[in-house]
């Protein structure tokens, strides 16, 4: 079979998808940051749901095109005002939920930083393979909030005292400390294992592995959304925190609570 056979290409914005040799690939290109605005992420949501109703290939691999660099994270501009907040919520929150509902194994290769909600959309995945360089971290506390989808994701897939330090630190942890990896295992080999194996089998086993988890997230971080939106909207630090970092200035924070 020639490559037009094996390959499909289909650009869209900053977002490109490709299916070759049973392996799809949902690459980032939004340079330099990848920032994940609402529409980036609304992009990425559109291409993991054509993938899911494709049949010709056995795992996705998120990845960024920008060299050295995953993702810093979400829009701090969104961060601002109810209305952009629900939005983004809203954005961020049904793109997990897709991720979720992926028929097959879902892998995201992380090359340097993944921050806020990129490490959020790693979580979503099966499977995060840290290449040199990668560091990751939900630093939303040093901007006055906190991360809702990672709220949740966090207790399933990492021990809960590490989970409670990123959250409420705002640290940033290299790939070395938080995501194992193989020795001299490399990534093109990690993922194409992938390719040689039955799709039927494959989507029966993670579909039980993952057990509904697309509607166990969006019934859990609903209420997060909720606790965002109503209470930590109303102080003063969730507004002066974004407002200082967009200002490139120290943050006035006085330290009220709900």
């Amino acid at each position: 079979m020639g490559v037009v056979g094996l390959l499909h290409w289909r650009p869209m914005n900053q977002v490109e998808t490709s299916v070759s040799n049973r392996v799809a690939r949902v690459i980032l290109n939004a340079p330099p940051l990848n920032i994940l605005t609402s529409s980036l992420q609304d992009d990425i949501r559109a291409a993991y749901e054509e993938l899911r109703g494709r049949k010709d290939h056995n795992v996705v691999v998120l990845e960024s095109a920008v060299a050295g660099r995953f993702s810093a994270g979400a829009d701090v501009g969104e961060h601002i005002g109810l209305d952009n907040c629900r939005a983004m919520l809203r954005s961020a929150h049904g793109l997990i939920a897709e991720i979720l509902r992926c028929p097959v194994p879902t892998l995201c290769v992380v090359g340097g930083e993944c921050l806020g909600g990129a490490f959020e959309l790693a979580l979503a995945c099966d499977q995060v393979v840290a290449t040199e360089g990668a560091a990751f971290g939900v630093p939303e506390i040093l901007l006055g909030c906190y991360p809702p989808a990672a709220l949740v994701l966090m207790p399933w897939k990492l021990p809960s005292m590490l989970a409670a330090d990123l959250i409420q630190s705002g640290r940033v942890y290299t790939g070395e400390l938080l995501i194992a990896r193989g020795a001299g295992f490399g990534t093109n080999a990690y993922v194409d294992r992938y390719s040689v194996l039955p799709r039927g089998p494959l989507v029966e086993a993670t579909r039980l592995l993952r057990a509904g988890a697309a509607e166990r997230f969006l019934s859990a971080v609903g209420a997060v959304e909720t606790a965002y939106l109503e209470r930590l909207l109303t102080l003063h630090d969730a507004k002066e925190g974004p407002e200082a970092f967009l200002a490139k200035r120290k943050p006035d924070w006085d330290h009220s609570e709900v």
